[in-house]
């Protein structure tokens, strides 16, 4: 192989270079390992102020992208990668006019460092979208705003003018607005990080319990003053203004979110709009950016009004889904109802600045029962997506979160939804399920409407059983009686399509009536104390030691209730119950709440045709047996025990009667008639006038106030009614001939007479005298309590009409239906007529 000389020529291209500084990526790769100590020439030295410009604006240019220039440089102990913010510091021996100007302009490279770090720490996911979206909208504008200008407005400049000066650099900045925004920019993200560092302080179930504790107190303080304004009847406007929040209340939701996100960082950017409202274009800035980053926000509400899905996949709408971890399948009906109740709740951390501190109350629960309608219809007709109407309102188009804030779309915007959500369930409701229909199956088998009572063939075949004294260890046999009288009456009525008929039980409370009613009350008093004592103690400082203090105070009084409740026990009639479990969805309209008042109405109802029955029974006693209408008794056994059972018994029948007829029929047909042919806007307002209705039934004009004198009275009745069905014996013992004909014959005696068959006079006498002194009892102890009952019905008449102005009598004095119900039952028991 030859070798050849080989002339090597190298030329090198003398290029002008004018490709822009943002072209280079990162600084020139270091001679070395450790960083060079390079000592720049003094800017004092420099012969020419033009030529110190230059080399200031050149450094002015890095500073702003974020990097160290020779003569403003960031400090000693910054690093880079730590995250912390950096300072820059000047050159010692620069220009007073340089070093002024220069200090406002370094602030925009700290702007754009923490910015562009905060960009990339807000783009994890538990962030959630909206902190995600300010951080690309943040990036967005550092990328295609913040640096484009400075490539277009600054750096060019600076390379194709070379009398270039500090004084055009600093009139293009000014002129752009730049120094604002990133300012606001800048002042956003540390009110965010503000809020992170104070939430990684906290304790969440320590948030969580103390909200709760605020909660239950101004529960208990809206209860105390609802109280007290209604025993003092003096402010008619503030009682109102109760019952609304009662209306709108929602379920809250107290947990406390480590990150601060979603709503949270809505309310952050809004606060700062409120701050700067004399700016016009910041708040137009703002706006925008608020815009951008609820964009999903939006969305998700508007999903929400429109077909009660909740698409949060990060938590950050202002509505909680409690069983979306669930996957399980719920067959108790009472489960249903509490999953109505608490599935979907406002969350108290991340709520809009528009509904914080109780704000708009209406308007919250407006969106959250909206959701919660749509949701029931989708699950009920098993439908994925709800139609939407072709023509649609422009009020329910998709709103920004801008409107949310400022004017009164938002509002239209609730109410256009919540009016057609509640159209689409009312119309489920009434055309589907048939809620009609099965009100008049309640009443039929709760309170004997339209002769359908079980009631009446039960207390028929049952009556000496329901009569006994309650016994707490035969319970389980005694149910099970009615379990089996229950299941043979729905046999008899099985093509019968009642749907409460097939749900309906029967069985023993544990609790008397009485105890029911009366006692109840004091029971939640005393609760009610021992809850005040145990929010105000502060060694329950935690939810654990809270609950666990709260279980011991129930578990304590359903001890001693039981305790008093075997200690004076009633006969069975008292304990007698009928319930009924209904399901889901109807059980949104007709809760548990209303099945326990259909339950205390019917067992006062069964309660007073239980006497009724009796009192019947004993009229055919003492009519009809041949004992009775014996024409031989003394003149004394005649007037002071026939004559006088027949009377008493005769007062009581009137008695008894009487509530039957008006209490029970006419609060009936006046009460339910308006559930029945009303016509309701909205579901909660069927849901509120069924629940009022049924306590007006039993609490009308005071009627409630008068139930102790009531029970006591059925307990004279009954007693009164024992003693007549055990008098035959005695009577016989009064009468020679009777008691030749059916005891001397017999052999029968009473057991203070079994050793004498022959009749005794004397005997006679002292049974007379006994029989005579009881009936005086009973008849004393019967009309006592009668006046006092009537007395009772005046006293709430006078306080009825006094707040009835002088038309409404003039009006009512010509109809009698016009009246209240506790004024006619006290016209009926004392014969009196009415002065108009």
């Amino acid at each position: 192989m030859d070798v050849r000389e080989v002339e090597d020529v190298v030329l090198l291209e003398e290029i002008k270079t004018t490709d822009p500084i943002l072209t280079r990526i990162v600084n020139y790769e270091p001679f070395s390992h450790i960083s060079p100590k390079l000592k720049s020439s003094p800017i004092n030295e420099l012969p020419d102020i033009r030529t110190q410009e230059a080399l200031v604006v050149y450094d002015l240019l890095c500073v702003m992208r974020g990097l160290g220039g020779i003569y403003i440089r960031f400090n000693k102990d910054y690093d880079p990668h730590s995250g912390e913010e950096p300072q820059f510091r000047l050159v010692k021996k620069m220009d007073a006019s340089l070093k002024s100007f220069c200090s406002k302009i370094v602030n925009l490279g700290k702007y754009y460092v923490m910015l562009r770090n905060a960009s990339e720490q807000w783009s994890g996911n538990q962030y959630g979208i909206v902190l995600q979206r300010l951080g690309f909208e943040i990036r967005s504008y550092l990328n295609d705003v913040y640096l484009k200008f400075i490539q277009d407005e600054l750096e060019s400049k600076f390379m194709e003018n070379s009398r270039f000066s500090l004084r055009e650099f600093k009139q293009i900045v000014n002129n752009s607005k730049l120094h604002q925004e990133m300012q606001i920019l800048y002042h956003i993200k540390n009110k965010i990080d503000q809020e992170m560092d104070m939430r990684n302080k906290i304790d969440p179930e320590r948030v969580k319990f103390s909200n709760l504790l605020a909660e239950l107190k101004g529960i208990n303080d809206n209860n105390n003053n609802e109280s007290n304004h209604s025993t003092s009847g003096m402010d008619n406007t503030h009682n109102e203004d109760n019952t609304l929040e009662d209306k709108y209340s929602v379920f809250i939701d107290g947990d406390y979110f480590p990150v601060a996100k979603g709503g949270v960082i809505i309310n952050v950017i809004a606060s700062v709009i409120n701050d700067c409202l004399g700016d016009q274009h910041a708040v137009i800035f703002m706006k925008q950016l608020l815009e951008a980053i609820s964009g999903s926000y939006c969305d998700t509400l508007h999903q929400w009004m429109s077909q009660g899905i909740l698409n949060d996949s990060h938590d950050e709408f202002m509505i909680n889904d409690t069983m979306k971890h669930f996957n399980g399948i719920i067959n108790n009906p009472i489960e249903y109802e509490r999953i109505w109740l608490t599935q979907y709740c406002v969350k108290k951390d991340g709520l809009l600045n528009k509904f914080a501190n109780g704000n708009n109350k209406e308007l919250l629960f407006k969106i959250v029962m909206t959701g919660k309608l749509l949701n029931l219809i989708r699950t009920s007709l098993q439908m994925s997506q709800l139609p939407i109407p072709n023509k649609m309102n422009e009020i329910m188009l998709p709103i920004t979160i801008i409107d949310m804030f400022e004017g009164t779309k938002f509002e239209l915007y609730i109410n256009g939804w919540y009016q057609r959500a509640n159209e689409l369930s009312l119309q489920l409701f009434y055309e589907n399920y048939k809620i009609q229909d099965i009100l008049i199956c309640l009443q039929r088998r709760f309170f004997g409407y339209c002769n359908g009572q079980i009631f009446q063939k039960l207390l028929h075949k049952n009556l000496n059983e329901l009569t006994k004294r309650h016994n707490f260890e035969q319970r389980h046999l005694s149910n099970n009686k009615l379990i089996q009288f229950l299941r043979d009456e729905k046999q008899l009525e099985i093509n019968n399509n009642d749907i409460i008929l097939s749900l309906l039980s029967v069985t023993y409370d544990k609790y008397s009536f009485r105890e029911n009613m009366l006692e109840a009350n004091e029971r939640y008093n005393s609760f009610e104390e021992n809850f005040n004592e145990l929010i105000e103690n502060k060694e329950n400082n935690n939810m654990n030691k809270f609950t666990t203090a709260l279980l011991q105070d129930i578990n304590k009084d359903k001890i001693l209730n039981e305790i008093n409740s075997k200690n004076e026990l009633k006969s069975n009639i008292h304990y007698l119950t009928f319930d009924v479990s209904i399901p889901y969805p109807i059980n949104v309209i007709i809760n548990r709440v209303n099945i326990t008042q259909y339950q205390t109405i019917s067992r006062y109802f069964n309660l007073i045709q239980y006497h009724s029955t009796l009192l019947d029974e004993i009229w055919l006693e003492i009519n009809k047996n041949k004992i009775w209408r014996y024409t031989g008794y003394p003149t004394d056994v005649y007037y002071k025990i026939i004559k006088r059972s027949r009377f008493i018994h005769m007062k009581m029948n009137h008695y008894i009667k009487c509530l039957n007829e008006i209490i029970i029929r006419e609060s009936i047909d006046k009460e339910m008639s308006n559930i029945m042919n009303g016509k309701f806007d909205n579901i909660i307002d069927l849901q509120n006038e069924l629940e009022i209705k049924l306590s007006n039934i039993m609490g009308n004009n005071n009627l409630l106030q008068l139930m102790d004198i009531q029970l006591q009275m059925f307990d004279i009745i009954q007693i009164f009614c024992k003693f007549i069905a055990s008098l035959r014996s005695k009577l016989c013992q009064l009468d020679y001939n009777l008691y030749e004909r059916y005891i001397a014959k017999t052999g029968k005696t009473s057991s203070t007479n079994t050793n004498n068959q022959i009749y005794d006079e004397d005997r006679s006498i002292e049974i007379i005298r006994q029989l005579n002194q009881f009936l005086s009892t009973i008849q004393i102890r019967f009309q006592q309590h009668f006046n006092v009952f009537c007395e009772g019905l005046d006293i709430s008449t006078h306080s009825t009409t006094t707040t009835t102005t002088t038309n409404e009598l003039e009006n009512d004095a010509t109809n009698n239906d016009s009246w209240p119900l506790n004024e006619r039952l006290l016209n009926a028991l004392t014969g009196g007529q009415r002065v108009s």
